[in-house]
């Protein structure tokens, strides 16, 4: 890209949005340390929090304990939630002192109420209950989501009580005010236009009167005002849409790493800190493996004007790297990417079939499905294309399999060159393919000018990452952050 270099942070002119993920909030010492960190900022920020650590995968436990038909005042559900309310009780007793813990207790107990009352009203597995929505699992009901998103309503009540053990003014404002969306639960779809007035409502008062607004991730309401969630990553897209609806200065992340790296610790040794991205960079390499950033957020907010820095809450001197509207400079490669656990999808038409409408037939079953493709390969009467290898592909398969033959493969992993202008520098491909073609490749893809992918199997795949990465980034200095 040509031209002059891209805005860098403080692009807007509104407040900072910092988001806290669980790992930043494992226990009370963490707590204390992210409040002083929000604390420090140059300027009361909106502070987006997500569940404690640990805590939304337990929550998730228990929603399949409700769609059994389980009752929410005896057996492994309401013992799973006695075990989170005293995890929670001992977090508040750890960040209050003496009688200073009360009001906070009080308040942890009021929220495992209030979600209890609900579900008491709820028939299990009926009506406006656990298959409300879209039907079943996980992704089912107005219950399930009530469940969901305890983690975050009771972050939020220890969040705001560490700030004000620092003497400084914080006031908890309920997602659900904010983020409305539609009733899609389990992976509601938000109102961006709704967002963008009750931000004005709710968070702009707060700020401008110089407090901390510390609010939810994840968590939302539909028109009804029946509690949603997002989806998982949820909070990190909390985050923009706040981010975008406030005109913020920018979003940042908080999490455990320094930010986006060059490799997957896992395969690399000593992967470098990425300065900056481009948000296409961000997105590619948060969907093919890099788990430090939701995809949906890096777009949302990016491309809305608001840049995006992802830090370490652990060493917050660290720039972190910056996530941008676009890069500026020279063609590079920035990050090499795997994501194991991959299936491979191949369909051919059948002899018999029409010449025409082939690709239409095979991507309408899928949609009807509602089976997500990463990476597609396509000719003229044949196609090929990966999604997660746990993905139920039974049914699809059978639909397919009326005018096409059907080839699924398991234990293939994805591997992807993420960078800059890779289309726009021939030598970029040529060395890229010059490491592996050494490895069995079942497909290569590359739909953009900032990823090209590999399909390979899993256990070649760390090999390969560190061959790529020693080959065409490890040579190179490591970057400053400013």
């Amino acid at each position: 890209m040509t031209g002059a270099p891209p805005r860098l942070d403080a692009s807007g002119a509104g407040p900072l949005i910092y988001k806290f993920g669980g790992s930043s909030l494992a226990d009370a010492d963490r707590i204390a340390h992210v409040a002083k960190l929000i604390a420090a900022a140059p300027s009361p920020p909106v502070v987006v929090v997500s569940a404690v650590a640990g805590v939304t995968d337990r929550l998730a436990e228990l929603v399949l304990a409700r769609t059994r038909g389980e009752s929410a005042a005896s057996g492994p559900l309401a013992a799973g939630l006695s075990s989170l309310r005293e995890r929670h009780r001992t977090l508040a007793r750890s960040l209050a002192a003496g009688s200073d813990a009360d009001p906070l207790l009080e308040r942890v107990d009021a929220i495992f109420d209030a979600v209890l009352s609900d579900l008491d009203g709820l028939d299990a597995g009926r009506g406006t209950g656990l298959d409300a929505g879209r039907g079943t699992g996980l992704d089912g009901g107005a219950g399930a989501d009530r469940i969901r998103a305890l983690g975050e309503d009771l972050s939020v009540e220890l969040v705001v009580h560490a700030l004000h053990r620092l003497g400084r003014e914080a006031r908890a404002v309920d997602a659900r005010t904010v983020v409305r969306t539609d009733g899609a639960f389990g992976s509601a779809r938000p109102n961006v236009d709704a967002i963008a007035e009750a931000a004005e409502s709710w968070l702009r008062p707060v700020v401008a009167h110089g407090e901390i607004a510390v609010m939810q991730g994840f968590v939302g309401a539909d028109a009804q005002g029946r509690t949603t969630t997002l989806g998982r990553g949820g909070s990190d897209y909390t985050a923009a849409l706040v981010g975008a609806a406030l005109d913020a200065r920018a979003v940042h992340i908080w999490t455990d790493v320094d930010g986006v790296l060059s490799g997957d610790p896992r395969a690399v040794e000593a992967p470098r800190t990425l300065e900056r991205l481009g948000f296409q960079e961000a997105v590619e390499l948060a969907h093919f493996g890099a788990r430090v950033l939701h995809p949906g957020a890096a777009k949302y907010a990016v491309s809305r004007g608001v840049p995006v820095r992802i830090r370490s809450t652990f060493a917050p001197e660290r720039a972190g790297t910056l996530v941008l509207d676009d890069r500026w400079g020279p063609p590079e490669i920035a990050a090499v990417a795997f994501k194991p656990g991959v299936a491979l999808i191949q369909v051919r038409s059948h002899p018999s079939a029409l010449p025409y409408g082939f690709l239409a037939r095979v991507f309408g079953v899928l949609a009807r499905h509602e089976l997500p493709v990463d990476l597609v390969a396509t000719s003229h009467t044949s196609t090929a294309f990966t999604l997660d290898a746990d993905a139920d592909v039974s049914g699809a398969a059978r639909e397919l399999g009326h005018f096409a033959d059907v080839t699924v493969r398991t234990g293939l992993a994805t591997v992807t060159v993420v960078g800059h202008g890779l289309l726009e520098e021939p030598g970029i491909g040529a060395r890229v393919f010059q490491v592996v073609n050494r490895n069995r490749v079942h497909l290569v893809s590359q739909a953009s000018n900032v990823s090209l992918s590999f399909v390979v199997d899993e256990d070649s795949a760390p090999e390969l990452v560190r061959r790529l990465h020693r080959t065409l980034i490890g040579a190179r200095p490591a970057e400053v952050s400013t």
